[in-house]
């Protein structure tokens, strides 16, 4: 009897096993059979073609429009097979992209959802959002068509060839197929090396703002001697509106582009150009651009192009380059150096930058006071590893021999004179207030300063015209240290 009981203990407790077991097995089943309603689990159960080779047309048709995609033979590399639009629109397009849509029509592998679905409606599959025609080369046809995305948004319900079965495509190759032609734009401005820029020129309404232009000639001047001042070392040269003034090229990059400390490129993330706005535009005027706000033009060893800048709509400004018709925007924040730069916070300011091996004597001239600097140069025995030939600076003042440290403080203070404004020449600018005259190895060069307000002398430089603006403080300062070496105070 007893033993009768225990058995009968274990056929119920084997029997609660195999419940609880059943039970598990049920409910994971109803949550898998949930879950696939959203995004499937299974096989995959069709491909349109296994080799893009075997397809000879893709025609996309959906709420943004159509477009045929055919294939050619080495657009982007000679071993490839590249996609490419059977009627060209004006602009660019990316071909990445292109070569993307024809692969998700062709390769993508769709699961079975529902073998005998009777409303397709539910899944936004009539009328489709999208039709895929994809013709073989042995002139069948493949239709997809691409409904409504599933609740967990990871797939998008699919028909295939009109049949009645729901398949499910992976959202991120469905959303390839949904595209509109606009959104083929290849947004990447070209590529521009600063470093090897050749022109640059800025109009602002269809007036020149600044003009740059690479040196014919490259000179390269010792770096940095007792008494010097560093020069540009650079193979730009302003042409407008500061004439013949050399430029710093990473000021220049920073002002003018944005770009940070030590790069030269400008890419898209320099002018972020961001998508089509109008295709054939019958009215560049209505957009800004009959007369653009700004012009870019720009070239390097590589690459030129013409930007024209027109109006501004909230974030972006809309853009053209001028040899093709489209419209397109630009990321305003991301042209906000090129609309506010000024041209003088790039170039060398100096009134006479004049390293002081190349200068042998400086002539001052004030209303009351005329001053002689000479400088002597002696050259220093060639050193052991040394390939240039150094030497030391002595000098006289009006006759007066004064010491070398004396001399080097001084003239570092004379060639730092630099100008703050520049403004349109003066024909008649009056009778001169201060004249500097250095002579240097490669001729004279003389500095005249006028009367122009009270905190400020208009300054003309050699043959050029009367145009540069100057603190008086700076140059009074330089007479007065005149004065003061003449008196011993200096």
């Amino acid at each position: 009897m007893k033993k009768n009981f225990i058995f009968l203990i274990a056929v119920v407790v084997v029997l609660i096993i195999l419940l609880i077991i059943q039970f598990a097995i049920q409910n994971n089943n109803n949550k898998e059979g949930t879950h696939a309603a959203e995004t499937t689990v299974s096989t995959p159960t069709f491909s349109i073609s296994g080799s893009e080779s075997e397809v000879k047309k893709i025609k996309i048709v959906n709420t943004a429009g159509m477009f045929e995609l055919v294939h050619a033979k080495g657009i982007s590399g000679s071993e490839s097979i590249d996609w490419v639009l059977e009627t060209k629109p004006d602009f660019p397009v990316d071909q990445n992209l292109l070569n993307n849509i024809a692969v998700n029509a062709i390769l993508t592998k769709f699961n079975m959802l529902d073998e005998h679905a009777t409303n397709l409606m539910q899944f936004g599959l009539d009328p489709a959002n999208a039709e895929v025609i994809v013709t073989l080369n042995n002139g069948r046809d493949h239709t997809i068509k691409i409904g409504n995305p599933t609740p967990d948004q990871a797939n998008y319900y699919v028909v295939i060839n009109n049949e009645k079965a729901i398949y499910l495509m992976n959202s991120g190759n469905a959303k390839r197929l949904l595209v509109s032609l606009n959104e083929l734009f290849d947004n990447k401005i070209p590529e521009i090396n600063l470093k090897n820029l050749k022109s640059i020129e800025i109009l602002k309404s269809g007036k020149l703002f600044l003009d740059l232009k690479a040196k014919q000639n490259k000179e390269s001047a010792p770096a940095s001697l007792p008494g010097a001042h560093l020069l540009p070392s650079n193979h730009l040269v302003m042409k407008y509106p500061v004439p013949d003034r050399d430029v710093y090229l990473e000021d220049f990059a920073k002002s003018t582009f944005g770009l940070p400390k030590g790069t030269s490129n400008l890419t898209n993330n320099t002018i972020k150009v961001l998508s089509i706005v109008d295709e054939k535009p019958l009215d560049i005027g209505h957009y800004g651009l009959s007369v653009p706000a700004l012009e870019l033009k720009i070239q390097d060893d590589k690459t030129d192009y013409h930007l024209m800048l027109g109006d501004a709509s909230g974030d972006i400004i809309y853009a053209k380059f001028a040899n093709k018709n489209y419209i397109f925007s630009i990321n305003k924040e991301s042209i906000h150096s090129i609309l506010t730069f000024e041209p003088i916070r790039f170039i060398d300011r100096f009134l006479a930058l004049i390293n002081i091996v190349d200068c042998d004597q400086i002539s001052i001239e004030a209303s009351s006071s005329k001053f002689n600097v000479k400088i002597n140069h002696k050259e220093l025995p060639l050193a052991s590893g040394q390939s240039t030939q150094g030497e030391e600076q002595s000098g006289t003042f009006n006759g007066k021999v004064i010491e070398v440290d004396q001399l080097r403080k001084f003239y570092e203070m004379i060639i730092g004179l630099s100008f703050d404004a520049v403004i349109e020449p003066v024909e008649k600018p009056g009778n001169p207030l201060t004249t500097i005259k250095y002579t240097t190895k490669k001729g004279e060069k003389t500095v005249i300063f006028y009367t122009y307000n009270d905190n400020f002398y208009l300054v003309k430089v050699g043959d050029g015209p009367a145009q540069y603006l100057i603190n008086k403080q700076a140059v009074d300062e330089v007479i007065m240290a005149c004065k003061d070496i003449m008196s011993d105070r200096f």
